[in-house]
This record gives C-alpha cells, sequence and structure tokens, in this order.
C-alpha cells in the first residue's frame, strides 16, 4: 500500500501537490516541512474547523474522497488514520503513491537512524539509548513516537537520529534503512486496528532491515513466536533475553552483552523490566561504537520519563505522608505495561494499586491472577470502572470504583489515614501509592500526559 518509490529527494521533488491525510503533530510538522520546500499542501481532516488554517493552502473534511484527490500528486498519511480509509482506497485506484510522515523525513535526513519499538518500554528505552549516545554524538536528536515529529528536524546536519516508532508508524513506513532497530517485546494491544497478534508483530518486523548488511538488529526471543514464518539466523539479528549472548541478572543486578559485564546496581530505574530496557540500550549504543566506560558511566546519570514510574517528590507533604512513595505511571496504557511496573511488589507491601481509563482490547486474566497473589486492595476510576466490573467483582478481593481521579484520591487518603491511625502499618514498612491506569485516557484528558499531571496536582493538594 505504501510507496517505496520515492528513494530520493530528487524523486520527491517530481510532486508539487500534496495531501495530508490527518492533521495533528505529525501531519502538521510534514506541511512545514513540504511548503519549505516550495510544495503545495492540502489538508484533509475528519474535524476540519480545527485544523491550522496557516499551513496548508485548503482545508477539507475527508468525507469526499474523489473531490478531495483532484490534482493531488502524493498523499501524506499521519499514523491515526485506519489503512481502510476511503481516501486511501481511492488513492490506491488511482495509484498515487502514499508516504507516512516518518518515510517522508527519513527521503530528507541522510545519516544514521536508530529505530526503537516494542509494546511497552519503548519510550524509556529510547530516552535511554539516547541520554548514553549524547556523550558521543552530542550533535543528536530524538523523536518520533516520543512526541517530536521526525520531518521537524529532519534538514538538520545532524550526527544521529534516534526514534521510538509505533506499530501504526511502521505499518506506514516498508523500509526506512536504519543503521541499528530494537523490538523490545510483545504484548496484546492495538488489536482495534491490527486485528490478529500476528498482524501487530510484522508491523513491527518492519523495522528491521536485515537485508543490510550494516543494520544491525535487537530483538526479544519471545517476539520471534508471533510470526508466521520462521526467521532463519542471521549474523545480524541478534536475540536479547534469558539464554542468549545479551542478557540480564538480578542479585546483582548487571547487564551481560558479549563485549562487557555492566554494573547496574546504580541504575535509578528499578526493576527487571528497566533492566532489560537498559541491556537494549546498552546493545544499541555498543554498535555505534561506544566504549563500555561511557556506557557505563552515562547510565548511571538517567532519570527516566516524565509520567513513566516516577516518583513524586513528598518532601513537602505533611508528615504522616512523607514516607510514603507515590508514583506516577500515567504512561501506562495497558495491562502488559502496568503489571510489568508492578513485578517488584509481593503480598503485605503496603500497595494502593490505582487503574483506570479506557481498557485496551486485551484479556483481564493477567491482572486478576496478579491481583490474587498480591491480595491488596485495587482503586479503580473512569471507564474501566463499568467495562472491568463483573469480572473484578467475581475475585472476591477488595476493590472500589469511582466516577474520576478527584473522588478516588480523596477517599484513598481517607483509607491511608485510618490505617496510619490504628498503627496497622509497620514503621518500617513504605506503603506505595501507584498510579499506572492500564488503560487509554481518552475518557476523561487529552492525554496520558494531562492525566499524569492531574494525578500530581492531586496529590499535592490532598496529601500536601
Amino acid at each position: 500500500m505504501f510507496s517505496e518509490s520515492i528513494p530520493t529527494r530528487s524523486d520527491l521533488n517530481q510532486f508539487q501537490n500534496f495531501l495530508v491525510l490527518g492533521g495533528g503533530s505529525s501531519g502538521d510538522s510534514s506541511a512545514k516541512l513540504l511548503t519549505s520546500q516550495g510544495k503545495i499542501c492540502i489538508l484533509a481532516d475528519k474535524f476540519p474547523e480545527k485544523a491550522n488554517t496557516s499551513l496548508y493552502s485548503k482545508v477539507l473534511s475527508d468525507n469526499h474522497p474523489q473531490e478531495t484527490l483532484e490534482g493531488i500528486d502524493c498523499i501524506i498519511k499521519s499514523p491515526g488514520i485506519l489503512p481502510d480509509h476511503p481516501i486511501l482506497e481511492e488513492a490506491r485506484k488511482k495509484g498515487l503513491p502514499i508516504l507516512s510522515e516518518i518515510g517522508l523525513a527519513r527521503i530528507f535526513y541522510k545519516g544514521p537512524v536508530i529505530g526503537i519499538t516494542g509494546t511497552d518500554g519503548k519510550s524509556t528505552t529510547t530516552a535511554l539509548t539516547y541520554h548514553i549516545l549524547k556523550s558521543k554524538f552530542p550533535n543528536s536528536k530524538m523523536g518520533g513516537n516520543i512526541g517530536v515529529p521526525f520531518t521537524s528536524f529532519c534538514l538538520e546536519p545532524l550526527d544521529l537520529v534516534v526514534l521510538e516508532l509505533s506499530s501504526y508508524q511502521l505499518d506506514d513506513s516498508p523500509n526506512l534503512k536504519l543503521t541499528a532497530s530494537a523490538i523490545l517485546n510483545l504484548a496484546s494491544d492495538h488489536l482495534e486496528r491490527h486485528k490478529t497478534m500476528e498482524a501487530y508483530a510484522k508491523a513491527k518486523w518492519k523495522i528491521q532491515n536485515l537485508k543490510d548488511p550494516i543494520h544491525k538488529s535487537f530483538v526479544s526471543p519471545n517476539f520471534l513466536n508471533f510470526l508466521r514464518d520462521k526467521i532463519s539466523d542471521h549474523p545480524n539479528l541478534k536475540l536479547i533475553g534469558e539464554n542468549q549472548n545479551y542478557f540480564v541478572s538480578l542479585e546483582p543486578n548487571q547487564v551481560h552483552t558479549p563485549n562487557h559485564i555492566y554494573d547496574a546496581s546504580k541504575f535509578p530505574l528499578k526493576g527487571k523490566h528497566n533492566l532489560m530496557n537498559l541491556c537494549f540500550a546498552i546493545a544499541l549504543c555498543e554498535t555505534m561504537g561506544m566504549d563500555w566506560k561511557e556506557i557505563q558511566n552515562e547510565f548511571e546519570s538517567f532519570t527516566g520519563l516524565p509520567h513513566r514510574f516516577r516518583k513524586i517528590d513528598s518532601s513537602g507533604f505533611q508528615n504522616q505522608y512523607r514516607n510514603i512513595q507515590f508514583i506516577n505511571d500515567s504512561k501506562s496504557t495497558n495491562l502488559h505495561s502496568m503489571l510489568s511496573g508492578i513485578s517488584g511488589f509481593k503480598k503485605d507491601d503496603g500497595l494502593f494499586l490505582i487503574l483506570g481509563g479506557i481498557p485496551k482490547s486485551e484479556p483481564i486474566d493477567p491482572l486478576i491472577n496478579r491481583w490474587k497473589e498480591l491480595q491488596s486492595p485495587i482503586w479503580v476510576y473512569g471507564k474501566a470502572a463499568e467495562v472491568w466490573k463483573l469480572e473484578l467483582d467475581a475475585v472476591g478481593l477488595p476493590v472500589h470504583y469511582f466516577p474520576d481521579l478527584p473522588s478516588l484520591l480523596v477517599q484513598l487518603k481517607q483509607t491511608i489515614d485510618l490505617e496510619l491511625e490504628n498503627n496497622e502499618n509497620p514503621k518500617n514498612k513504605t506503603l506505595s501509592v501507584i498510579f499506572s491506569p492500564a488503560g487509554a485516557s481518552f475518557d476523561l484528558y487529552k492525554n496520558f500526559e494531562e492525566r499524569g499531571n492531574h494525578f500530581e496536582d492531586l496529590t499535592k493538594e490532598i496529601f500536601g
């Protein structure tokens, strides 16, 4: 569906009229890039009234495919647009080339690019890889799905680019010609679009380019199980996981590669899942020629991402709450991500787990099984309270439902106060309030950032 026939900038220059299908940050960024090159951009969007009209010569509704495509030479598709959109169907009939925002940027940028994907951990791993590489490649940038469109900086003469790539972006981008790539993991997510796990895996698999002898691809062994066609051994395909040449160990925390054993005892992010993220980052940095001492020194100073299992500073809270660990993990939008974050907890650890948002199309059994192990109450708000109620109630463990986050936190404070007043909590035991919704934010918030900021503001207001 997506064009591989425009491999060079000179080929792209043959086209003058571009249709940007879907606005938003990636669509608008594509339009800025193209207009800077003297091209004409028209926008087709579901909500044309919300468009940034200054970027486009014309703004249209996306409801009229034939009229919209009149005079168009090429389409730039935003990642959120479904593959069967009527405009794309009509474009295929006309034989029009279709490019993604990432693919468009790759035509302009000629330097080395590292791509990172996976269901969970890709933002952390992307930021961590970039953080380490900056010491060797100071003139580098990070972008993609992490929030900065590639087209916004692809004209800059950079040493290196590190991209977080979603399955949507990869599905739209057949050949990105990456220098190195990583597929961290695969779990049930985005099936409303991909339909099957195999199709989801195939989209992720587009990140690799093993036909290129220079390309190095690092992959979780479990990921390969989702591909129907067996992947034969390849010298440039490296597996990261148990019983592989790249793996992690606990007690002591270490990352093992064929080149070195790294001491991860001072790595700020806790949990085995974060050690795995570190292992992928180290593998990519070694591929780019970094020395182990440089890598070791840099990853110890990484502090993580906002809204990704970040501890809230409670030094300004009321005395009785200063020893409580408040964690903002708003970026957790599926069960697999949430369960990875709480993997280090056990029964009687004093965990207050807050879930909410719009649940993804994934089985709830892993949550229920983990909940039975922890035997701690969970707190659920928003759409998730409706979707999960029957299955959660059937377990027979404490669960509390709320329409929104403010009412939940007010009640949670009362519960914590009661526990502290009754001396039910030993002095050497740390209570943990973990906001890891495991659902999309769109029932009550614009995005996970707004949701995470609201949680932090409410926490400071209620416990401060």
